[in-house]
């Protein structure tokens, strides 16, 4: 079976592929042979790669799209249905993502705490004056979302006494019980659930519904001075509400591993802001190239015998 990793420049996902299914060949093209190979294709592993109904006319002997994480916004999900393709991916539970990018929430909510972008400012200025910035310990935290992701961010967030919230779809209070939350609020009292919170951060999945869900009425709600982290994806948080709330500093400060637009202009307004800034890498770490290999082992191996797909989502 032939896998084609839509990507020549992620060597850890290949290595992780390689060693999880030795006995297949996994191959990546560059960008002007990715047509011929797709043609050539069993399985497409895109990773940030979209596929459109382009790459699925090419796409004469693919028997299976297979996300290699959880996010598939990029992929035409009724084309491939319509052509008979499964799409499937690999959700945060099973792949350990959910740990990777719970702890690189925290390392943003301590990050933008903690004022890091100001720090290093000082250190290239030989300065002194440093700012004072929140720490997480005993802080009151909302996190919007708690699937996956959300809930392994209380769960670490409990060694740092943090009274924490949350805000689900639909709330689940045995749930909130097990996380050691005080509350999960429903969707629709999000701006109630900030109210109070030195710290929000959002780890919900891109929809339709969750475009722009945190709005300037949503960041009003919060306390002057709170930290805004999203480690989600960049449409999820409203561009001009968050610029406006920094520069006028209602927001002490935020912490972005993702932005509107990927990659991110180096020129971005955002930049001039008190912000901890990372390059969409939450995942990026052994534990989730590891869990992830494996789930997609799994899948690959069913396909191979003829059975039902975890995680088909098509």
């Amino acid at each position: 079976m032939r896998i084609l990793l839509m990507t020549d420049w992620m060597t850890p996902i290949r290595d992780a592929l390689n060693t999880a299914l030795p006995d297949h060949d996994i191959v990546t093209a560059e960008p002007d042979q990715l047509p011929d190979e797709i043609a050539r294709a069993n399985v497409l592993i895109p990773a940030r790669n979209p596929i459109t109904p382009v790459e699925l006319q090419q796409a004469t002997n693919l028997q299976l799209i297979q996300q290699f994480g959880a996010g598939v916004d990029a992929v035409d999900l009724e084309g491939a249905a319509a052509l008979g393709i499964p799409v499937a991916n690999v959700p945060s539970g099973p792949s350990d993502l959910a740990k990777a990018v719970a702890e690189f929430a925290l390392f943003h909510m301590i990050g933008a705490g903690r004022r890091f972008a100001t720090l290093q400012q000082a250190l290239a200025k030989q300065s002194i004056q440093t700012p004072f910035g929140a720490s997480v310990f005993e802080a009151r935290v909302c996190i919007i979302g708690v699937g996956g992701i959300g809930s392994a961010l209380a769960r670490l967030l409990q060694a740092f006494d943090c009274d924490v919230v949350g805000v689900k779809r639909t709330p689940d209070d045995g749930l909130a019980k097990e996380l050691g939350m005080e509350r999960i609020y429903p969707s629709n009292q999000l701006r109630e659930a900030v109210r109070d919170c030195g710290f929000v951060v959002v780890a919900v999945p891109l929809t339709e519904e969750t475009t722009n869900l945190i709005t300037t009425e949503v960041i009003e709600a919060m306390p002057r001075g709170s930290v805004l982290v999203n480690v989600a994806r960049g449409p999820v948080v409203n561009e001009d509400a968050l610029m406006a709330a920094l520069s006028r500093g209602h927001l002490a400060s935020a912490g972005l591993d993702v932005f509107w637009d990927e990659p991110v202009d180096p020129t971005h307004p955002v930049f001039k802001e008190e912000v901890f800034t990372t390059p969409h890498c939450a995942s990026s770490c052994d534990l989730f190239l590891r869990g992830t290999a494996r789930v997609v082992r799994g899948n690959i191996e069913r396909l191979e015998r003829g059975e039902a797909l975890e995680h088909q989502l098509n």
